[in-house]
């Protein structure tokens, strides 16, 4: 078996064995939360969650597009060129956590213009605040994480997943069981980020050293091109967020923080259903970046049609069968109570069916 078959081997297997595990965990934390947090409380968390979708796209897809170029220059072995599209878009980044940071201020000192004006939690200011530091930090160190993707060490990516679930997951009960409540989820968030920030950095400057990142090296051309095609991206991410990320939003401010809890355990099993489906694609982005480097059109058109007809296959399966499981489970689960009924099971299926053939 070839080097870069083992690397992929190693990045599906490893994808989804973070997969199986953080499924386990969150399925376990959930109720576990919800002894210690009420129903409007832990809404709030989940419309935070959203929050940092739309913050995302400061980025204007830069980071995104410079997952395939990386993954492009690496295959052709043009070290000068990394070197100047990886400052480009490092320092590109930076200059953009400015506009989150910025975001950041407005929602905490207006936490009610993101809740609903009936949203009411025990430092509720302070817990906006460190989510919105915690991305800002996650977001600047984005195109290192694309580092270690574009030379296909998705594996160890996946290996930093571990421990950042490891990390939020203990520091969470710990301080949800010190009656933190919903700051014990944002300060585990902050405190898990920096660490494996930390580890990310380390371990790019010892794989991919030859890869230099300086502030001379930033080039208006490249910035450009990163742009022009990073726009795509951030019209595909907004798309998403009001596909996928307005919902809790809306349900809390024309309804109620209570009905935002119960949407979001109903469509629980359609996310890990889609995390599931979008883990192997996801992991032949790098592959796919390589060939088109090297310039096999007739493999990547191959490669292309296999991937889009196994897409929607297994986008129909999955969900179809998650449509038919949803009611029992989440009885099980967490209680009948936070079932929303058959017509928004039936709708969330339709939904992510149409979202996982895109």
């Amino acid at each position: 078996m070839g080097k870069d078959s083992k690397r992929f081997l190693k990045g599906v297997v490893s994808g989804y064995v973070f997969m199986i595990v953080s499924l386990l965990v969150g399925l376990w934390l959930v109720p576990f939360t919800l002894k210690y947090l009420t129903k409007p409380e832990y809404a709030i968390f989940a419309i935070a969650g959203d929050l940092l979708s739309w913050l995302g796209l400061a980025g204007l897809g830069v980071s995104s597009v410079f997952n395939s170029r990386g993954a492009q220059l690496m295959g052709k072995g043009d070290v000068e060129e990394l070197n100047i599209v990886a400052s480009t878009t490092f320092f590109t980044q930076l200059a953009s956590s400015v506009i989150i940071i910025l975001a950041g201020v407005v929602v905490t000192l207006k936490p009610e213009w993101l809740f609903s004006k009936d949203a009411s939690a025990e430092h509720l200011q302070m817990v906006v605040a460190i989510l919105v530091l915690s991305f800002t930090i996650s977001f600047i160190f984005q195109p290192l994480n694309s580092m270690l993707v574009a030379s296909k060490q998705i594996h160890i990516d996946n290996y930093l997943k571990f421990g950042l679930l490891a990390i939020n997951t203990c520091l969470t009960v710990f301080f949800l069981t010190r009656g933190m409540k919903l700051l014990s989820l944002a300060v585990s968030n902050f405190i898990g980020t920096v660490i494996i920030s930390i580890i990310t950095w380390i371990r790019v400057k010892r794989t991919l050293g030859y890869i230099r990142i300086n502030p001379g090296l930033w080039r208006f051309d490249r910035f450009r091109f990163l742009l022009k095609n990073g726009i795509w991206f951030s019209v595909g991410g907004l798309a998403g967020i009001f596909i996928l990320r307005m919902d809790s939003f809306l349900i809390g401010q024309y309804i109620s923080l209570t009905t935002v809890t119960s949407f979001v355990i109903t469509n629980k099993l359609y996310q890990i259903a889609d995390r599931f489906h979008q883990q192997f694609f996801n992991t032949t982005r790098p592959y796919f970046a390589q060939v088109y480097g090297k310039g096999d059109m007739t493999l990547l058109s191959k490669l292309h049609n296999l991937s889009f007809n196994l897409s929607f296959t297994a986008a129909f399966i999955m969900f179809i069968a998650v449509m038919l499981v949803n009611k029992w489970f989440i009885g099980i689960w967490v209680g009948p109570d936070y079932y929303l009924g058959d017509t928004i099971n039936m709708l969330l299926c339709i939904n992510f069916i149409l979202q996982a053939s895109v």
